[in-house]
């Protein structure tokens, strides 16, 4: 079912705006223009396909039957994590001999802060900062990322299409908009906000992660949504959510207005490989008009399906 509310169409009960240019979409998500009544306090997350569900990454990898079972599959990723931190001798957040002995010893009574046993418990909030430490490098975890800047995510949600384009099924990408104004009307989802001091990417994204708690006890599944998304349609309305979509074909030109407005894999992974992935962004996508395109590898007119076009600039 869909309806016209203010300029969004209503699915299923979250107002969804379908952008046709760049050019809207930049507009649309613009910090002066509010997308929920006042007063509201907005956090955005990028995607790049439009049809995708706000699930944690280590939620999509298959769930345990038992609730112990899962916690562990998941606290074994964070203590390798911290494992392999050590042999290279990188700190982690909140470290002490007895933050280790409480939380990363399996044979801990109880299991780590006693989720073995009460796992509704998981994950403890202590462990919240190595959480989010491993969520901004690729380690799967429940915590869900969000920024507290409509553009970080936009850009997340171009380069994402951009690299992920034949792996979706939609054509449009998304920025989903969550206002947490009134977060305590939602018993089950926490807002994680951890200081940036040990986390560039944090800080350079101003990131924030959502955690929707599930229910559990020693051999019994967790219980409750898993998605924010049906999570939130499940309360009472109108739920504090709503999605802005651009077609996919439309990325390369909001991907240049990500770059005017100093949004780029560099400023938001603030290292090397930061400035790897805005390489790629500025030379993997189709050239504006009037730049000169370059082929890897070989002349145009020898150009087979797996070459990639490179835009130059200024030659």
């Amino acid at each position: 079912m869909s309806t016209a509310r203010w300029g969004f169409e209503l699915t299923d009960s979250i107002e969804v705006k379908h952008a046709a240019t760049a050019t809207e979409f930049w507009s649309l998500l613009s910090p002066e223009r509010s997308l929920f009544p006042k007063p509201c306090k907005l956090l955005y997350r990028g995607v790049a396909d439009h049809c995708w569900h706000l699930t944690p990454s280590i939620l999509r990898r298959g769930i345990s039957a038992a609730s112990d079972m899962q916690v562990f599959k998941e606290w074994a990723y964070l203590e390798t994590f911290v494992r392999h931190c050590d042999s290279i001798g990188l700190a982690i957040p909140n470290d002490s001999p007895a933050f280790r002995e409480k939380f990363l010893n399996q044979n801990t009574p109880a299991g780590p802060g006693g989720a073995w046993i009460n796992t509704s418990a998981w994950p403890p909030p202590e462990m919240h900062a190595l959480l989010a430490l491993g969520q901004h490098h690729r380690l799967p975890t429940r915590l869900l990322d969000w920024s507290t800047r409509a553009y970080v995510a936009a850009y997340f949600a171009i380069s994402d299409a951009l690299r992920k384009k034949d792996a979706c099924r939609g054509d449009r990408l998304a920025v989903w908009i969550l206002d947490i104004e009134k977060k305590s009307l939602f018993p089950a989802l926490q807002v994680v906000t951890v200081p940036g001091g040990n986390n560039a990417n944090l800080a350079a994204q101003s990131g924030r992660f959502t955690l929707l708690t599930q229910k559990g006890g020693r051999g019994k599944p967790f219980e409750g949504q898993i998605e924010l998304d049906l999570y939130l349609l499940a309360q009472p309305p109108p739920p504090p959510l709503k999605k802005v979509t651009l077609p996919i074909s439309e990325a390369p030109a909001a991907l240049k207005l990500c770059s005017l407005y100093g949004v780029t894999g560099a400023t938001m992974f603030p290292d090397y490989y930061g400035v790897s992935r805005a390489t790629e962004d500025e030379l993997s996508t189709p050239p504006p008009k009037g730049a000169i395109s370059l082929w890897w590898g070989s002349s145009p007119k020898e150009v087979g399906k797996s070459d990639k076009p490179v835009t130059a600039y200024g030659l």
